[in-house]
C-alpha cells in the first residue's frame, strides 16, 4: 500500500531530476536506499519504500567507513541531532539489517539497516510531571523556537540549555561564533520550570536533565546490543550528529564502552555515507521447507534462481563483472517457531558438508540471540541474495596541522563536572587546529564549527591518522 501511494510520486520527481541533471551535464544522480546502499532513480522510483529510513542508513555507512579506516570494524553508532537519536550495531563492518518494520501501523517487508530511533536530541524539552518526576522528551523545542537560549521566543527549557547551563557549551554563540546565543535565558528556563518544581539549585537541575537523557539513550543502546545477544562493552562508540560528541562520554562511561570515536565533521558523516555506499540490490524467494528434505539441491536451485536475478540487474545497470560482489544469506528457524534468524550462507554450491556447516551456524546464531538452541529440527524459510558493487570514492587526505596543542587552546570557562564536585576551570580546545597524535586529558571541551566533544575527568582524546578523535574513556 504505501508503495503504490508513494511509487508514482518518487518516480516524477527523481525522473525530474534525472533529467535535470543530464541537461546540465552531469552524472545520473543515485539514491540511497534504506538497505544502505544506493540504486538508480528508475529502481528507486519502482520501489519507493525502500528509502523510508535512507537518511538515518547514510549516517551508519558514514560511520563503517570511517571506523574501518581507524581499525575498529565492532561499533555502535550514535547519531544525535535536534529531536531525536538514532542508534545501530555494526559488526565485523556490516551493519545489523531487518526485514520488517512497521511504519504508522503499516508494516513493511524490506531489507534496511537495523536503526533505533528515541526522541531524544539537543532541542528536547525537559518538563516536570504532576507527581514531581522529571522527564527529557519526547517532545522537542525544534529549530524554531528552538531551545530558550536561542532567543526566539523558546520558554521550554531544553537538553541545549542544561548543556548552556553547565558550561558545556558557550554562553555567547554557537556555529563557530556565527548564531548568538543568550546564557541568561536558559538559565531562567532551568530554574523557572525545573530547579523551582523540585527544589534544586539550577546546576543541579540542569544536570538532571542531562543524566535523565543519558538514562534514555542508555534503554536505546540495550535495545540493538542486549536485546539481540551483543555485549555493548565489546564495541566502540562513533559519536556524530550535531549533539552526539556532547553526549557521547558520559553515555560510553555509564555503558562500559572503552573508546569513542568522534568524525572530523560531525554534523556531515551523513553525506559523506552518501558518497561511500555501495550500489546495491536485494533479492529473496520464500520456500519453507525442512532443511533436511530441502538438501544441497534444493538450497542450490534457491539460490541459482537468485543469482540469476542478481546478473539481470548488473547487467541492467551495466555494471563490469570485476566490479560484482553477491552475498548470500537464509532466513532459518526451528520447525514449530513463527519467526526466523537470518544466516549467513556459503557463496558456492552447496553439498552435504556444507548443509551441515549451515545448520551448525543457525545453531549458534539461535544460542548467541537467545541463549540456548534446542536442537530440534530446522527449516528455511526465506533465500537471500544481496548484489552490490562499490562505487564510492576514497577518503580524502588530510593535511597535518603543525604546532604543539598548547597553541590550539583557545580559552578556559567554567565547565560543570559532578565528578569534581562542581564548577571547574576548564580548558577550551579548536579542533580543527590539533596537531596528528595530539592527546587532551579531560576535563576538556574540544570545539568546532558543526559540533563540540566532551572529555571527562578521567579519559583522553587522541587525533589520529584519519583525523577522527579517539576518546579512551575510563570504565572503572
Amino acid at each position: 500500500m504505501l508503495n503504490a501511494a508513494l511509487g508514482p510520486v518518487m518516480s516524477r520527481y527523481l525522473g525530474r531530476l534525472e533529467s535535470s541533471a543530464a541537461e546540465m551535464g552531469l552524472i545520473a544522480p543515485k539514491i540511497l536506499q534504506s538497505n544502505g546502499g544506493v540504486a538508480s532513480p528508475r529502481d528507486a522510483g519502482a520501489l519507493a519504500v525502500r528509502a523510508l529510513v535512507s537518511g538515518p542508513a547514510a549516517g551508519v555507512m558514514g560511520a563503517v567507513d570511517l571506523a574501518m579506516r581507524a581499525g575498529f570494524p565492532d561499533i555502535i553508532t550514535f547519531d544525535v541531532g535536534g529531536t531525536s537519536t538514532d542508534v545501530c550495531l555494526i559488526e565485523n563492518g556490516q551493519p545489523l539489517i531487518a526485514h520488517q518494520r512497521d511504519f504508522h501501523g503499516f508494516p513493511v517487508r524490506s531489507p534496511m539497516i537495523d536503526v533505533h530511533s528515541v526522541g531524544a536530541g539537543g532541542g528536547s524539552i525537559a518538563w516536570v510531571d504532576n507527581g514531581g518526576f522529571l522527564h527529557v522528551g519526547p517532545q522537542s523545542a525544534g529549530a524554531d523556537p528552538g531551545p530558550a537560549c536561542y532567543d526566539r521566543g523558546g520558554l521550554e527549557p531544553t537538553v541545549t540549555d542544561a548543556n548552556v547551563v553547565l558550561g558545556r557549551l558557550p554562553p555567547d554563540a554557537l556555529l563557530g561564533g556565527r548564531m548568538p546565543i543568550r546564557a541568561e535565558l536558559a538559565q531562567r528556563a532551568v530554574a523557572e520550570r525545573i530547579a523551582a518544581p523540585l527544589g534544586l539549585g539550577v546546576e543541579e537541575a540542569a544536570q538532571g536533565i542531562l543524566t535523565i537523557l543519558n538514562e534514555n539513550l542508555i534503554q536505546a543502546i540495550r535495545v540493538i546490543s542486549v536485546e539481540r545477544g551483543f555485549d555493548p562493552r565489546r564495541f566502540t562508540l562513533v559519536a556524530f550528529g550535531g549533539a552526539g560528541p556532547l553526549l557521547a562520554s558520559a553515555l560510553a562511561t555509564e555503558l562500559g564502552i572503552a573508546n569513542v570515536l568522534v568524525p572530523p565533521s560531525p554534523g556531515l558523516l551523513c553525506a559523506h555515507g552518501l558518497l561511500v555506499a555501495d550500489m546495491r540490490a536485494d533479492f529473496s524467494i520464500t520456500r519453507i521447507g525442512g532443511l533436511e528434505e530441502t538438501g544441497a539441491s534444493g538450497l542450490n536451485a534457491g539460490f541459482a534462481e537468485l543469482r540469476n536475478r542478481a546478473e539481470a540487474w548488473f547487467e541492467q545497470e551495466a555494471i563490469p563483472v570485476t566490479g560484482r560482489r553477491i552475498d548470500h544469506a537464509v532466513d532459518m528457524r526451528y520447525r514449530g517457531q513463527s519467526h526466523e534468524l537470518s544466516v549467513a550462507a556459503e557463496s558456492g554450491d552447496f553439498d552435504e558438508a556444507g548443509v551441515a556447516a549451515l545448520t551448525e551456524r543457525f545453531h549458534r546464531e539461535h544460542e548467541r540471540v537467545y541463549g540456548y538452541a534446542p536442537g530440534g529440527r530446522v527449516q528455511v524459510v526465506t533465500y537471500r541474495v544481496t548484489a552490490r558493487t562499490p562505487i564510492g570514492g576514497s577518503a580524502p587526505s588530510i593535511a597535518d596541522a603543525a604546532g604543539s596543542i598548547d597553541a590550539t587552546a583557545t580559552g578556559i570557562r567554567r565547565a560543570y563536572f559532578p565528578v569534581l564536585g562542581g564548577f571547574v576551570d576548564c580548558p577550551i580546545y579548536a579542533r580543527t587546529r590539533l596537531p596528528l597524535d595530539a592527546a587532551i586529558t579531560g576535563p576538556a571541551i574540544i570545539e568546532q564549527m558543526d559540533s563540540t566533544t566532551i572529555v571527562l575527568p578521567g579519559q583522553t582524546a587522541r587525533r589520529g591518522s584519519t583525523e577522527s578523535l579517539l576518546l579512551s574513556v575510563d570504565t572503572v
